[in-house]
């Protein structure tokens, strides 16, 4: 879950999962190809890219040991799933917060997915370029719902290759604030977008649910 910096209110990996796979819905335009993959594909692995959590987690991003998080993670990384080509985005992703610090149980963590992947990759010939390619949608899409739901002003960059068969790489720029969602280079197939989410006032959750609407725009920097 996500505890908002600014009030008492926590938001459940469910719905950043919700807002992130709505960003890989809305992905692709003239200037950014969608993936060479089935779009329902896509939407599922990146919203799905923490699924480890539940429904109405009560693990507190930025405040796990990474013994905590371990087991999560193995959760969401083994989770079986019918969709082999949704399942490696997420595994990807797993795979990638897992090399984010120094710990033995972070190197060890990302030598057992690096190997997971690589046999699922081998044993259903999918391309290894492909999906790293892909990975960088997810971080962008992860990153931008991450951001929002901490409901801090946050600032960031990411690159992404535009197009399939190109080798060129583009730096996405963000700024979250105050419920908006800036990207630029746009690389939605929408003018600019808007929804909610759904968070719940701290006290008595998720025994007790006090729901909060969190609405969103996302537009154009």
């Amino acid at each position: 879950m996500f505890k908002s910096k600014r009030r008492q209110i926590v938001t459940p990996q469910s719905e950043h999962l919700k807002l992130a796979g709505t960003l890989a819905m809305l992905w692709g335009n003239e200037q950014f190809e969608v993936p060479p993959i089935e779009q329902h594909s896509l939407i599922a692995g990146i919203g799905l890219h923490d699924r480890g959590y539940g429904y109405l987690d009560n693990s507190p991003i930025g405040g796990m040991s990474d013994e905590e998080w371990q087991e999560i993670a193995r959760r969401g990384f083994n989770m079986p799933c019918s969709d082999v080509v949704a399942d490696t985005i997420v595994k990807y992703h797993f795979r990638r917060l897992a090399s984010y610090g120094t710990s033995n149980i972070r190197k060890e963590l990302h030598a057992e997915f690096s190997l997971g992947i690589q046999t699922q990759l081998q044993q259903h010939k999918l391309s290894q370029t492909l999906f790293d390619r892909i990975d960088r949608i997810t971080d962008l899409c992860d990153s931008l719902s991450f951001e929002f739901c901490f409901e801090a002003p946050a600032s960031g960059k990411l690159s992404v290759f535009p197009h399939n068969t190109e080798e060129t790489e583009v730096v996405v720029e963000f700024h979250v604030e105050n419920g908006e969602i800036n990207v630029s280079p746009w690389p939605f197939s929408v003018d600019e977008y808007q929804g909610y989410l759904v968070a719940y006032q701290m006290d008595g959750y998720p025994t007790r649910l006090d729901p909060v609407i969190l609405p969103y725009r996302l537009q154009r920097k």
